[in-house]
């Protein structure tokens, strides 16, 4: 529609010139104030034309003039603007490989020309490290936390600073920040757990978690389920018995009968009666069988009636008979209670099944006992040369351990120690140790 509407005007247009022209003979007059200029109609578009191209091009040239100064003021300060960047850029190049000469010069060129700069925060940052500026670096560090995009280090390094200064009050406030959804705890861990793990500041850490973090992942109940176990135990070794419990509960509703946990479990006497503590015990050893039971029976069973005990004992231990340790920890149970033959016995299936210096040093024990010089030579022999069994290694830095920790003490990595499968570890034992055993049988 607007297409023809068009086509109608130009045609009328084409037909009211040619009208005129016919009129005017072919020509064109121009009266103004009684003058009157006859022109051939090409003359009068040059012409026209001519003078609107002057026009455009004479007031071009005043407003150019004009702007001139201002101009050339704009591009002089471009110029030391991209200068700046790039002093910028490279300063901070220059502050990852430690050169503070050039970041200080750097920084001097871009603090002239540049504001409000997140890469010139961040640069005069590191000239305040470099410099050991603490007040500086602090007060840097805060501008930074409104900053989206420097956010993240800005939370990072006053962490840093909170756990240089033993500053709690700081950490906390620090975590609360934390709390935006567009940062990672990924990329607060490893300055948050060595905070916590110098400062015991474990408390404060899972309340954050709890707001912070997706319980639906299976890693992260975990991570928390270690954080509630280390509050747990500093609440035990300061004998507040209410809050170990509480929190041990915690830990154990993530993660129940992991080992460890149950040791502590033990240790607090939760279980009312020892009825109750043999069939938790029991329950434990058939879900998760671990070495640490021997630990949870002495916490749980009393000594009075060794006899009565070992019962109980073989009742908890009723299955598992393919590890090692059911058959070492029978044979300890009856060495104390002076049932060495029966002792003797239970050692020799443990090796059987996995050899291990305990279970030689005890019957080397039986056979010191009996004066048996010969066979307790052999058994020390042996348990000189049977390598340590360990249960658990620091994935991070492989190290192995003898029990659980929430953190490796060698690398300060957080929940890296991990359960080993000890069925399938091969032993240190010599050839003569080999040939010993064979004789023994």
């Amino acid at each position: 529609m607007p297409k023809i509407i068009f086509f109608i005007l130009f045609t009328a247009l084409i037909s009211s010139l040619a009208s005129w022209f016919s009129n005017n003979k072919g020509k064109v007059i121009i009266e103004w104030f009684g003058w009157s200029i006859t022109t051939s109609p090409g003359f009068f578009l040059i012409t026209l034309i001519s003078s609107i191209f002057l026009l455009y091009f004479s007031i071009s040239l005043i407003i150019n003039l004009l702007y001139l100064p201002k101009n050339t003021l704009k591009f002089v300060k471009q110029k030391k603007i991209k200068k700046a960047k790039l002093a910028l850029n490279n300063g901070i190049i220059a502050s990852f490989y430690g050169n503070s000469t050039e970041v200080l010069k750097s920084l001097n060129i871009a603090k002239k020309y540049l504001t409000n700069s997140p890469l010139l925060i961040l640069l005069e940052f590191q000239h305040s490290v470099y410099k050991n500026n603490n007040k500086t670096s602090f007060y840097l560090l805060t501008q930074m936390l409104d900053i989206d995009v420097l956010k993240p280090l800005a939370i990072k390094g006053l962490i840093a600073y909170a756990k240089k200064n033993k500053d709690r009050v700081l950490f906390k406030n620090v975590l609360d920040k934390s709390l935006d959804k567009k940062i990672d705890f990924k990329w607060l861990n490893e300055g948050v757990y060595s905070f916590c793990i110098e400062n015991h500041n474990w408390k404060d850490l899972s309340d954050f978690l709890e707001k912070k973090i997706s319980l639906k992942s299976k890693r992260n109940k975990e991570m928390l389920s270690a954080i509630y176990y280390q509050i747990a135990t500093n609440y035990y070794f300061i004998k507040d018995k209410n809050n170990a419990i509480l929190f041990l509960k915690k830990a154990i509703s993530y993660k129940n009968f992991f080992p460890p946990y149950m040791e502590l479990y033990f240790k607090l006497s939760i279980e009312k009666s020892e009825k109750g503590s043999i069939k938790k015990l029991k329950k434990y050893w058939n879900i998760n069988p671990n070495p640490n039971i021997e630990k949870c029976i002495n916490y749980s069973i009393s000594d009075q009636d060794n006899l009565d005990k070992i019962r109980k004992i073989s009742k908890i231990l009723s299955k598992h008979d393919n590890c090692y340790y059911k058959f070492l920890i029978l044979g300890k149970f009856k060495y104390y209670a002076k049932i060495w033959g029966s002792s003797k016995n239970d050692l020799n299936k443990s090796i059987k099944i996995m050899p291990s210096k305990e279970a030689y040093k005890y019957l080397y024990k039986i056979e010191k006992t009996y004066n048996n010089k010969i066979k307790s030579n052999q058994f020390e022999k042996l348990y000189q040369n049977c390598s340590e069994i360990y249960f658990w290694k620091c994935k991070a830095c492989n190290i192995l351990f003898e029990n659980w920790v929430s953190y490796c003490n060698v690398c300060k990595s957080f929940d890296s120690i991990k359960m080993i499968n000890n069925q399938n570890i091969s032993y240190k034992i010599s050839s003569n140790s080999l040939t010993l055993t064979n004789k023994l049988k």
